[in-house]
């Protein structure tokens, strides 16, 4: 190379020196105007993170489009880089990682999309996750969507693989105008706007049936003030997460296993008892996983403390005292003085609950190192994974659910913070009704149970009051008819809900129609419940419906209160082991041949698609 070459090539270089030099004090320059702009919003009370993901991807389209060298790939990575480390420059933002099959694919695609400023930690589940965008600069990264509310926590960007799925969503506290996906439709947007006119305290104007009758108001009024300071049993973030989950059924994606007692007790409460009803909904989900379907945990516990009664009295030779309605209203000896209801006992259902939900997020975390071995039981050949367990239980105690209501700032919504999923029973979904009123009002899923007496023009409307967006994973539909009545009522329920293009889920309760007494004992036969849930999922099959879960009321006890099953109760032992106060249960080895046979009529299902 001659000496003219090397000052040539010399000041080539000096020349990029310079466009290196230019390119850094631009940098500077735009870390510092993204300064000024934090401090502009924060004068101004924005609430909302400091990234602007629908002017990012304006900005790089527009790069993108004006550039004659630069490759649309080197555009991206490198405006990502320094459009990361303005945000950075605004406020220092996490990124929050749920749980993921395949984290370090996650994480690459998580660095690829939001560059390298940003910290990442990984969150115990996709509800704290969730938990993390809500409180503070956090971005989620989880792997289901999360529902719609009306408030500033929404997803407002996809990552995407290469061919174009969905690997991830992004969560944050963004306007509704900034997000990057593609905005609502008006008609849409219309749908999620607040219900102004409704407040907790609706439901007192409406009639309301199985409401307790309360001998002292102004001590009621007392314990509803004390539960109304108390501490939320549930988070937000939880309840959203169970939404996102349940979307995921209500999609065709999982079913729910719905189960625990028919109404908790004070009296037999103790750790070991939470313990075995999470095991057991824990072996019961397994089993259906291993036969090729997800699952989504739901435990009734941590508020099933009272149940309707079919009479509002109970007479005992010639002695007439009032209906024991669950612990949280009266007691269950048959005395004048237990019987009276005392809403004391709201305080005591709510402290158990508490400390219920303590002892579920416990076993939660400890279940983890049991996972391998119970999935080598039910023959499930998938790594282990954290497992949420949700809680749920009949919104009947309407004054209970009052004064646990809270409204939540960032998803402008209001709440039932008792608990993750709420229903309403076939004795009080009423159109007009209290209890329909209440659930109408918070965003909790809710359920709605569906008996041989409800009609087609009830139906429709329930399902317009309660879930009028049409949102999946806020309504599951729980049928409860008994395995003669099934086929004749359920079918023309299905079509309509297909008809009305309804995202609904449809779940079955083969406990309350199949009740019969034997030698002075309410019980059921475990045939008759296998035959409701089969019989089920060959109608939702034939109606092009998605099977969506079970519903059992069961106990992890070795309890003698259901007839039949692979241990062969035989009517002679029922009285053996006869605890429960209300309705009979179906003991752990009955509990597991309903999975059984759930997960049984899931895998015939799964072959016959694949086969079509």
């Amino acid at each position: 190379m001659t000496q003219e070459q090397l000052q040539d090539l010399a000041a080539l270089r000096g020349n990029l020196d310079r466009i290196d030099d230019q390119i850094l004090d631009l940098i500077e320059q735009r870390l510092a105007a993204s300064a000024d702009i934090a401090a502009r919003k924060d004068a101004e009370g924005d609430r909302h993170l400091k990234i602007r993901p629908k002017r990012q991807v304006q900005i790089l389209d527009r790069l993108k489009d004006r550039s004659d060298r630069a490759a649309p790939m080197l555009i991206e990575q490198v405006w990502r880089e320094i459009m990361a480390h303005s945000l950075q420059a605004q406020a220092m933002t996490d990124l929050v990682l749920a749980p993921s099959d395949n984290p370090e694919l996650l994480e690459a695609r998580v660095r690829a999309h939001f560059g390298s400023a940003a910290s990442v930690r990984w969150a115990a589940s996709e509800a704290h996750a969730i938990r993390a965008a809500l409180a503070g600069e956090a971005i989620a990264i989880v792997t289901e969507s999360i529902p719609e509310t009306e408030g500033e926590l929404r997803v407002f960007d996809v990552l995407q693989s290469e061919d174009g799925r969905n690997v991830a969503f992004a969560v944050g506290r963004v306007s509704a105008e900034n997000v990057a996906i593609q905005a609502k439709s008006p008609a849409e947007a219309k749908a999620h706007q607040p219900k102004s006119d409704w407040t907790p305290g609706a439901w007192r104007s409406r009639p309301a049936e199985q409401l307790i009758d309360y001998p002292d108001p102004e001590a009621l009024s007392r314990v509803e003030r004390r539960l109304a300071g108390s501490e939320p049993l549930v988070e937000v973030a939880d309840i959203i997460h169970l939404r996102a989950a349940l979307a995921r059924v209500a999609n065709g994606e999982a079913i729910i296993m719905q189960g625990g007692d028919c109404a908790e007790s004070f009296a037999e409460f103790d750790a070991d008892k939470v313990r075995v009803t999470y095991n057991l909904l824990l072996r019961m989900g397994a089993i259906v996983r291993a036969a090729g379907s997800d699952v989504v945990h739901l435990a009734r516990i941590a508020g099933q403390f009272a149940k309707p009664r079919s009479s509002p009295v109970e007479t005992i030779g010639e002695v007439t005292l009032p209906s024991y309605r669950g612990d949280a209203v009266n007691g269950p000896a048959f005395t004048s003085l237990a019987r009276v209801p005392d809403p004391k006992r709201l305080l005591d259902a709510h402290r158990q609950a508490q400390v219920t939900i303590e002892l579920l997020q416990a076993y939660a975390s400890a279940s983890y190192a049991d996972l391998p071995r119970v999935h080598r039981e039910v023959g499930l050949k998938e790594p282990p994974r954290p497992i949420s367990m949700f809680t749920s239980h009949e919104a009947l105690l309407l004054n209970y659910e009052q004064a646990l209501t809270r409204f939540d700032e960032a998803s402008e919504q209001w709440w039932a913070t008792s608990g993750h999923m709420l229903w309403i029973g076939d004795r009080t979904r009423q159109l007009d009704g209290a209890h329909v009123e209440f659930a109408r009002g918070v965003g909790n899923p809710v359920g709605l149970k569906c008996g041989p007496s409800i009609n087609a023009d009830d139906f429709l409307r329930l399902m317009d009051r309660i879930d009028p967006d049409n949102l999946p994973g806020k309504l599951v539909l729980i049928g409860r008819f008994g395995a003669d009545k099934v086929a004749e009522h359920l079918p023309e329920l299905m079509r309509i809900t297909c008809r009305e293009g309804r995202k609904v889920i449809w779940s079955i309760d083969p406990m309350h129609g199949n009740t019969r007494t034997v030698e002075g004992l309410k019980t059921r036969m475990v045939g008759d419940i296998v035959k409701e849930v089969r019989t089920f999922f060959e109608i939702a099959e034939a109606e092009g419906v998605h099977g969506g879960g079970i519903h059992l009321e069961m106990t992890g006890s070795d309890v003698t209160e259901c007839l039949g099953g692979s241990i062969n109760l035989a009517r002679e032992d029922l009285g053996r082991r006869y605890l429960t106060h209300c309705d009979p249960r179906l003991n752990e080895a009955q509990a597991l041949d309903v999975a059984h046979a759930v997960a049984a009529m899931v895998a015939d299902q799964a072959k016959r698609a694949n086969a079509a």
